[in-house]
């Protein structure tokens, strides 16, 4: 039944969803739009989604395919889903409403609701949210609050703690409510048990932790949350006298057993409407031509039934859904790949960052349960056998990820769905399919090789007193009193409708013709033998012609250029190409081109022709060698020799023959190196030595001869660096001590020291310079006193430097 609070909800949270949308429709409407093909057989439709994918974007029954609408397109779906989940073998059935428009021929957005959604519940044993204190099962034909294990009320220092059954019956939100008598009998009350005073039962309440699931005293697990423990089978209890003295649990779970999609469902049969809604768009990354389509989906999903208030939380008890507080989050990467023109292949990964459902109570507001994330990944393969007929079959999973409230009977869903789509015409149709649950809880689903076991306390184990007793459950493969699940079919139908663009419409074609074909040559002469080359320098051999061909087509159709040739091969592709006659034989070789433009060549065509033949003034090859003389580095001194050097590379054996200019060959004549003698005449001369090679072929007129020029320095001089008249001996010895310094400078030099002026005067000037080279220990056999004479000045002196070269200073 529809509540009208709900209808209310719908109303203002979609009215603004519904302008945009519309506006955007309007917009995308005007814009240029990318037709599809008339020929193809591939329709497009919504997703219908449900069991955990969102439905409303492009795609097939629950797998987004890579296709979008294009500009302008929208569509509106209603169908009915009916799926299986565990635990608690749920039968769910959905009526989802979608609506979805092209932005562009890459963007899609969508919108998506519950028109009505029924939830039946056929194992409510294996669900928590029928231990809560609102809620009753039917035990041994009695309608009574199940056992369970709770987190222990008030101050107690215990932790799990059994709760026997029949506890009273308490409405939400709890906190306050009487937390029953924990198996205790008049007059004995369980308050004290857990700190409350005497004569009173115990109260539930009391939250601590707000994050992840907060802790629920009386109430939920110890493990957080809301929900409780499990208590699937008991065991009487007989007093001494026979009489029964209260229950003791056998099988048990601490962690609460719980179903995603309607955590705190306790009706074994609940409707709601209209409280969940999804905005989220798609965006296509490759070509709307390309035949592999890779895109995104981004989704955001929230409820208007949340724990806020008992309105609220009393249709979540219904089945309504999990009430995330703040709404989850998807993104689902989409690929398709379209492997023939009636076969598609399409893929999908996905996460859903869930938010955690939250709820007011006295104290504050407390989270009743931290949600898993869920990991969704689903294959599909579409088969558009033609445009009214689409088979499809589906795998999809949910793994359920991330920090979350325990949950003691899991099930990741695996399900499989095969049907087939029918459209009425490009924008309409229904669609159809069988879904079945592979992973049901069933006999098969339990490992009989794991084992299970877990401890709780029951604060009293006497109906009198309070004795603390602690009780251990464990079993392998199926818990006993667990109610395993059965028939997991379930069934999709669809009907959309919508508006699609027009279809481009086939175009009978015209086929593309040649207009010209050019040849860059139409001879291709062949290269002499090895060991001869053209006179001319005409036949280089070159066996390669550049063809440029010109083509057009009525319809500008992209187009593929074919060569047909009677020797060689073509290098390249397009409309200009290189054609290689290497290896081909003299004669003549023709070429044909034309174009396709999708009909196969069949249009005009070209034949071009060309000759091969072979070159005419072919001439032997003739093995000249280089030759080159090089001579010494520098000036060579007059008088000293003189190195002249040959230098052949290539040809056969060759003979040598030097001749001079000036000087005389000492050595080497008929070698590649000679030695050349000067004289101390042929100062600032120069000798050029000129080779000739014999030995080689006198039909080639090679290159014989080479010459090399050195020059001859000029002659040396006496060089003067100090004259003077009568000094005192520190001065003489200060000349001396430079005149020794410049003629170390040159270590092959001679010192002349010619002294004039009376035999006395030159007497005694030899006696001041000889001590003066002795107080300074200098080499006195590098220096030569000459006796100049008396020219009329005095005591005076000269000193000179020779070169070895150089004649000798005089007076």
């Amino acid at each position: 039944m529809i509540r009208r609070r709900n209808v209310m909800k719908l109303a203002k949270k979609a009215y603004l969803s519904t302008l945009v949308i519309l506006t955007l429709v309007f917009a995308a409407m005007a814009q240029e739009k990318h037709q599809r093909p008339d020929s193809d057989p591939r329709n497009t439709a919504p997703t219908v989604g449900t069991g955990g994918a969102v439905g409303g974007p492009t795609g097939l029954f629950t797998v987004y395919d890579g296709q979008n609408l294009r500009k302008g397109e929208f569509t509106f779906s209603a169908a009915v889903s009916n799926y299986d989940r565990d635990p608690g073998d749920v039968d769910i059935t959905d009526i989802p409403l979608s609506f979805q428009v092209g932005l562009t021929d890459h963007i899609e957005l969508f919108f998506s609701t519950d028109l009505y959604k029924g939830i039946k519940v056929n194992s409510p044993r294996n669900l928590s949210g029928f231990y809560l204190p609102n809620s009753q099962v039917k035990i041994g034909g009695v309608w009574t609050q199940a056992p369970a294990i709770v987190m222990s009320p008030g101050t107690s220092p215990y932790g799990a703690v059994y709760r026997p059954a029949g506890a009273p019956w308490v409405q939400f939100p709890y906190f306050g409510g009487n937390a029953g008598t924990y198996g205790l009998t008049p007059p004995a009350y369980s308050g004290p048990v857990f700190g409350f005073p005497a004569g009173t039962n115990a109260l539930l309440g009391g939250a601590t932790g707000g994050g992840s699931a907060s802790n629920f005293r009386g109430i939920g697990s110890v493990y957080g949350s809301i929900l409780p423990g499990l208590v699937l089978s008991t065991t009487n209890v007989i007093s001494p006298t026979g009489a029964p003295a209260g229950t003791i649990p056998s099988v048990f779970t601490l962690a609460p057993s719980y179903l995603p999609d309607a955590p705190f469902i306790n009706r074994t049969y609940g409707e709601s409407a209209f409280n969940q809604f999804t905005f989220g768009g798609k965006i296509r990354f490759t070509s709307v031509d390309n035949p592999i389509g890779l895109g995104l989906v981004a989704s955001y999903t929230w409820w208007t039934d949340r724990a806020s208030d008992f309105a609220g939380f009393n249709q979540m008890q219904r089945g309504a859904g999990p009430g995330g507080n703040r709404g989850d989050i998807a993104v689902t990467f989409v690929a398709d790949a379209r492997v023939a023109k009636w076969a598609n292949l399409s893929a999908n990964v996905g996460y859903n960052w869930t938010a955690s459902a939250k709820g007011d109570f006295p104290g504050g507001t407390y989270t009743l349960l931290d949600r898993p994330d869920e990991l969704q990944a689903g294959i599909a393969a579409d088969f558009p056998v033609n445009k009214w007929f689409q088979p499809i079959a589906e795998l999809r999973a949910t793994r359920y990820m991330a920090g979350r409230t325990p949950n003691a009977f899991e099930n990741h869903p695996m399900d499989g769905i095969a049907g087939a789509r029918v459209f009425f015409t490009r924008w309409a149709g229904m669609s159809f399919a069988y879904r079945y649950n592979f992973n049901q809880q069933d006999e098969d689903y339990f490992d009989e090789d794991k084992s299970f076991s877990a401890s709780v306390t029951n604060p009293c184990g006497n109906v009198t007193a309070c004795i603390p007793q602690t009780y251990t459950t464990s079993w392998r493969g199926v818990p006993p009193g667990f109610r395993t699940s059965g028939d997991p079919h379930g069934y999709i139908f669809q009907f959309f409708v919508g508006r699609r663009n027009e279809r481009a419409k086939e175009l009978v074609n015209q086929p593309a013709s040649i207009n010209s074909v050019n040849l860059s040559s139409n001879v291709i002469t062949i290269g002499c033998q090895p060991g001869y080359k053209s006179a001319s320098g005409s036949c280089d051999d070159n066996r390669s012609i550049s063809v440029s061909t010109s083509a057009s087509d009525p319809e500008n159709d992209p187009l593929v250029y074919n060569y047909t040739v009677s020797g060689g091969r073509i290098v390249g592709s397009g409309a200009n190409v290189t054609w290689d006659l290497s290896g081909v034989e003299k004669g003549t070789y023709t070429i044909t081109t034309g174009v396709d433009d999708g009909c196969g060549v069949c249009g005009k065509t070209d034949t071009k022709t060309i000759e091969v033949k072979e070159c005419a003034d072919c001439v032997k090859i003739c093995d000249c060698p280089s030759v080159s003389v090089s001579g010494p580095a520098g000036i060579t001194n007059p008088g000293q020799s003189m190195t002249f050097t040959a230098n052949v590379s290539g040809g056969a054996n060759v003979t040598y023959n030097w001749t001079v200019s000036a000087g005389t060959i000492s050595s080497g004549q008929g070698t590649s190196s000679i030695t050349v003698d000067t004289t101390r005449e042929m100062a600032n001369s120069s000798v050029t030595a000129t080779v000739e090679i014999g030995g080689l072929d006198a039909n080639c007129n090679c290159p014989n001869t080479a010459s090399e020029t050195a020059g001859i320095a000029g002659r040396e001089v006496p060089n003067l660096v100090d004259e003077f008249g009568k000094q005192k001996d520190d001065e003489v010895k200060a000349r001396v001590d430079n005149f020794y310094i410049q003629l170390n400078n040159d270590p092959t030099a001679t010192g002349y020291i010619i002294n004039y002026g009376t035999p006395a005067q030159m007497r005694h000037r030899r006696a001041q310079i000889m001590k003066a080279i002795n107080f300074r220990k200098y080499d006195k056999n590098r220096v030569v006193f000459v006796d100049g004479g008396d020219n009329g000045q005095g005591e005076y002196t000269k000193f000179w430097v020779k070169p070895a070269a150089a004649d000798a200073p005089t007076p």
